[in-house]
């Protein structure tokens, strides 16, 4: 019984899938957790602040999302020219 479990603890110890990868994992994925917590109220921020720019100034608002290209569903856009050569 002895040996089965000192045979056990060596190789959760000594493999390379054992217990320091597990741990090196758990690090990672906390890492990772804290990473997107970060992002996400970031996110949130933005959000509202795109809330508020919209409660204040609607067209302001427009403009700016019609300048990265969004339109009105149903509206159809006519883009003449080469937009993306440098002037």
């Amino acid at each position: 019984m002895a040996l089965s479990g000192a045979i056990t603890a060596s190789i959760l110890l000594f493999t390379p899938g054992g217990l320091p990868s597990l741990r090196k994992r758990q690090d990672e994925l906390y890492s990772h957790k804290l990473n997107l917590y970060g992002l996400s109220r970031q996110n949130m921020a933005l959000f509202d602040e795109v809330r508020r720019l919209n409660e204040k100034d609607p067209e302001l608002m427009e403009a700016l999302v019609r300048r990265v290209g969004y339109d009105r569903p149903g509206e159809v856009v006519y883009v003449f020219g080469d937009h993306t050569a440098k002037r």
